[in-house]
């Protein structure tokens, strides 16, 4: 079989368009023409190490299924542990449907210490070979082109391929668990559920949310004769729903609802609706690699609590308003996350609060890598804290929230490799 491919080469500085042919030989796949019939490939990409907005921004010619029922290709990706300290992975592409039969596998060698972006482009190359040979049996061959010379993802020219979905872009998810603890003197229980339904488009992101968690503990003591039995009962349930707009590359705006009660916090029942905007530093496009957002919510917040507040209060309507930069980079030389929060009630500006959390993880040399987190908090804003003092007895079984006005968490670590760095044979014995 023949596939004539057009490639671009850069020479002397400049683009010169050739058209080659690729002789491609597929007897050993057990296909023998092309199934010109289809227009499009289906793929199941069965990977956890897969960063799905840069699959997507990088392979955009393809649909990607969240079953494998209806694959064209299920791509099964496996990794282990080399010699290196670094990964050896595979990837199996495994044919269905029409293209049964058709299997073939590749594999990619990660370095110790690689860069988070280094490591989902290299994946993403690796993924686009293998799926080279059933994209070339399609409609699909007419409208691509194999560019030599390294181009940026928006300069590919590809046509969108109109979908029909029944379900019109809407995910439903159930989940739920639980965890059971027992010795001679305690009991510890934990039973969780939730309930997910979105809908994710190009102009639209809703998410709805229903989730509840129940926490008991139970420990029995004893004093001589006496014995007596402590009881802990912590319960959280919360509803919320959200809808974002696209309004450009640069722009977005939404609203969001919410009800809830958390014997925890003290609350009864809360609502709360904040109409919200975010403005991108950054095209949204590019989201997989750096981002720079700046959003705004003013919210009106409804609580009635379980019992009277420092402020004398079983209810209340409170009004909000918050500020939140984010900046996320994915890069080759490492991956830095960074949220500084503001905000405060409008009838008492004292009553603020101001969060900070971040992340980096930097590639400071060959083989040698560092991660640093921390987040911290200035609270001056806990309106629901009951009258009555916390008991040592609520305190230690986090029955009820403490009065705090800060808090603060730091973690760090380095990580040094050295050595030979050919050494990717995979040994799992012993």
């Amino acid at each position: 079989m023949q596939l004539l491919l057009k490639t671009e080469i850069g020479h002397m500085g400049h683009l010169t368009k050739l058209s080659v042919f690729i002789f491609l030989s597929f007897h050993f796949l057990g296909v023998s023409q092309p199934l010109t019939e289809k227009t499009d490939l289906n793929v199941y990409l069965d990977c956890s190490y897969c960063d799905l907005n840069v699959l997507r921004t990088n392979i955009s010619y393809i649909n990607y299924l969240r079953d494998p029922a209806n694959a064209d290709v299920h791509v099964l990706a496996t990794r282990q542990p080399s010699g290196s300290n670094g990964y050896n992975y595979t990837f199996d592409f495994i044919g269905k449907g029409l293209f049964e039969g058709m299997s073939l596998q590749r594999t990619s060698v990660e370095a110790p210490n690689t860069a988070r972006a280094a490591r989902q482009n290299k994946l993403s190359n690796t993924i686009e070979k293998g799926l080279m040979p059933y994209w070339s049996q399609t409609g699909l061959i007419d409208d691509l082109d194999l560019k030599v010379k390294n181009k940026a993802v928006e300069d590919r020219q590809v046509e969108t391929v109109e979908l029909e979905d029944p379900w019109n872009n809407w995910v439903f998810a159930i989940d739920g668990g639980g965890s059971f603890d027992f010795e001679t003197v305690s009991e510890k229980t934990r039973i969780w559920g939730r309930i997910q339904i979105n809908r994710i488009s190009e102009k639209w992101r809703i998410r709805n949310t229903l989730y509840g968690r129940n926490d008991t503990n139970r420990f029995e003591s004893s004093e001589g004769d006496e014995k007596s039995t402590i009881t802990s009962n912590v319960r959280r349930n919360y509803l919320g729903s959200s809808a974002v707009r696209s309004i450009d590359d640069h722009w977005s705006a939404g609203a969001f609802l919410s009800l809830s009660e958390s014997t925890f916090s003290n609350l009864n029942l809360s609502t709360r609706f904040a109409p919200a905007f975010e403005y991108s530093i950054y095209p949204y496009t590019e989201v997989h690699q750096r981002e720079v957002t700046i959003s705004y919510r003013v919210s009106h917040i409804f609580r009635d609590y379980i019992e009277e507040t420092i402020f004398q209060k079983l209810q209340e309507h409170l009004y909000n308003q918050s500020l939140v930069m984010t900046a996320r980079f994915k890069q080759p030389w490492g991956t830095l996350y960074a949220q500084l929060e503001g905000s405060h009630y409008w009838h008492d500006l004292s009553q603020n609060r101001i969060e900070f959390e971040g992340y980096l993880s930097f590639r400071v040399s060959k083989g040698l890598s560092i991660r640093l987190g921390s987040d911290f908090e200035l609270i001056n804003d806990q309106r629901s804290l009951p009258a009555q003092d916390i008991s040592l007895e609520e305190l230690l079984l986090a029955q009820r929230q403490a009065a705090t006005n800060f808090r603060f968490g730091t973690e760090f670590g380095v990580s040094y490799t050295f050595g030979s760095i050919y050494n990717n044979i995979v040994n799992t014995r012993l």
